[in-house]
Formats: structure tokens, sequence, C-alpha cells
């Protein structure tokens, strides 16, 4: 839990800073795909909402039900992932926790030399910096701290949900729903969390990790799913 007290400091080193940035692209990767399985549903949904009496008149509620288990299923899972430190396990709530254990050694100037360049880069450096510094010359472990605590709490709640009914049943499974609107809050705040360290780990900027699917994916909706049998 983050009002736990931090573990002991541990040693900063281009070896811990080339794995954290492996780290950061893994939970990317992770987070991308929920978010990108969210853009899919809510399109989903969509036709669903707009073509409800047809539907229905064709027996489709089930399979409809069963996308919309699937997808809770499955982005719930990806957020109870990554709240949590485990040691055998790369979450984002696992590299913060490394990073909190190195406050005093992330600083600027260190900083600075993982991304060599001319001014302009080092401006930029200095700048992306901040967002885990208050001085501005070593990062703040009170600013990730605060990042880990709304971590969780906006997935506390799908947490839960993970745990009681779907890892397994649970008789306190009827106090611990979750909506859809918690997972999308747990969603948002996984997208920003892991924007702002996937900056920080490996430049550039980004403010959201969800995508625009290129291909006409909804286009399936418009033809029959089922091959039409050659006469």
């Amino acid at each position: 839990m983050c009002s736990q007290k931090p573990e002991e400091p541990i040693k900063l080193d281009l070896q811990r800073w080339e794995r954290w940035v492996q780290w950061a692209q893994r939970v990317r990767g992770d987070v991308k795909s929920a978010l990108g399985d969210r853009v899919v549903f809510r399109g989903f949904s969509d036709v669903v909402r707009e073509t409800q009496q047809w539907i229905a008149e064709h027996s489709g509620a089930r399979f409809c039900e069963f996308v919309a288990r699937s997808y809770v299923a499955s982005v719930a899972l990806a957020v109870r992932r990554h709240p949590r430190h485990h040691t055998d396990a790369v979450t984002l709530r696992g590299l913060l926790d490394q990073v909190q254990r190195c406050t005093s050694q992330l600083t600027l100037d260190f900083y600075i030399e993982r991304f060599p360049g001319n001014g302009e880069d080092h401006f930029l450096a200095t700048s992306t910096f901040k967002c885990v510094s208050r001085n501005g010359s070593a990062a703040s472990d009170e600013i990730i701290k605060q990042d880990m605590d709304e971590l969780e709490r906006h997935t506390e709640r799908v947490e839960a949900f993970v745990d009681t009914q779907l890892a397994h049943l649970d008789r306190r499974a009827l106090a611990t729903q979750a909506t859809f609107n918690d997972l999308d809050a747990a969603l948002d705040a996984l997208d920003r969390v892991a924007c702002k360290y996937l900056t920080l780990l490996t430049g550039g900027y980004r403010d959201t990790l969800e995508g625009t699917i290129q291909e006409p994916w909804m286009d399936v909706f418009a033809i029959p799913l089922q091959k039409p049998h050659a006469s």
C-alpha cells in the first residue's frame, strides 16, 4: 500500500536506468493494449445501441453479453496487474517503487546525461524532469508518492472486483461490484501515470497511449459474420 514506509534506497546506475526504460516499454505495451480494447468495445457498444431491436430479433443478446463480460474480464485483469509491486513481475507500481527509492540519486545532472544533445534537447530534458522534481535539481519523493496514490485510488474498486469475482468466487462479491465507469477511471489513471514515466524515461512527449485504429475494423458489422454458403 502507498501508506507503507518506502523501502531502503537502491543504487541508481546506468544498468538500473536501462532496466527502468525496458520496464516502462513493457508497461506501455500492456496499457496500450487495454486502451485499444476499450476503443473496440466502445465501437461495438455503439453498434449494439443503434441496432438493439434487430439484435434481439435474431437472438443476439447472449453473444453481446459474452463480449461485454470478456471485455470487463480482460481490462480488469490488465488494471489489476499494475497497482501492486511484485518482485517477479513488471508492473507500473513496481517501476514507481524503484524510482522512489532512488530520488536522491535521480538528479537533473544524471538525467540530462541520459539525453545528450544540443541546448534545445537539454531544455526539453530539464522541463520534463520538473514533472518529478519540486526543486528542479533532484527527484521528489512526495511527487512519486502522489502518483502512487493516484494509481491506487482509481484502481482499488477494479482490483477488489478481480480479487473477489475473477480470480475466485468470494462471499464479498456483492459488495465489490465494478462499473464501466470504474474501469474507465482506472484505465485513464493508468494511462496518465504510464505516459508521465514513459516520457521521463524515454524522452519525447505523450499525453495518452490510446491510439487510433487505422484499418476500417467496424466494416465487419455491415456484413454477415458468417460467410454465405456457395449456392
